[in-house]
């Protein structure tokens, strides 16, 4: 969405050294890709000093040491949340929100000891199917969504 980037065009892959951060393929068909140390420091870093970069955040890529990488196509049947995302984007409006919602409430009850890890996707899915898409023209229009998205998950996690 930030990027009107169309749902089709976003590709998601599996890979196991966690070097490539993202990739952008240009209109003749070179790619860049954005590689580092899997560490969250340095976009962390990033993102509270932008525009600039703090020198020495992280340890240096060493990619004689990394050897070989790896890509894998996800298994969208198995975790089935990546697919309710495609799903989301395609849908438009006020998906993506309620999805993002649904997802950030269900994580947390999971790292609060609440529910199973499983129980995530459940979760997101119930609120994906209860969900009345609505066009969203302002802020408060999305963290209407959120708040509505979270009480709905919150209340089926009651029932778990």
């Amino acid at each position: 969405r930030l990027f009107d980037v169309d749902p089709s065009d976003i590709q998601v892959l599996i890979h196991p050294e966690s070097i490539v951060h993202s990739a952008v393929e240009f209109s003749d068909s070179s790619v860049i890709a954005q590689l580092g140390c899997p560490d969250m420091k340095v976009p962390i870093a990033y993102a509270m000093s932008w525009p600039r970069r703090l020198p020495n955040i992280g340890d240096s890529l060493n990619l004689f040491d990394i050897g070989s990488l790896h890509f894998e196509r996800p298994d969208t049947e198995t975790f089935r949340c990546l697919a309710f995302a495609y799903e989301a984007l395609r849908a438009g409006e006020s998906y993506p929100a309620a999805l993002n919602a649904a997802n950030e409430e269900a994580v947390a009850a999971f790292l609060q000891g609440r529910i199973a890890f499983l129980s995530i996707e459940a979760l997101v899915e119930s609120a994906l199917q209860a969900h009345e898409p609505s066009k969203l023209s302002c802020v408060e229009d999305v963290l209407e969504i959120e708040r509505k998205t979270r009480e709905f998950v919150r209340g089926k996690i009651c029932q778990l």
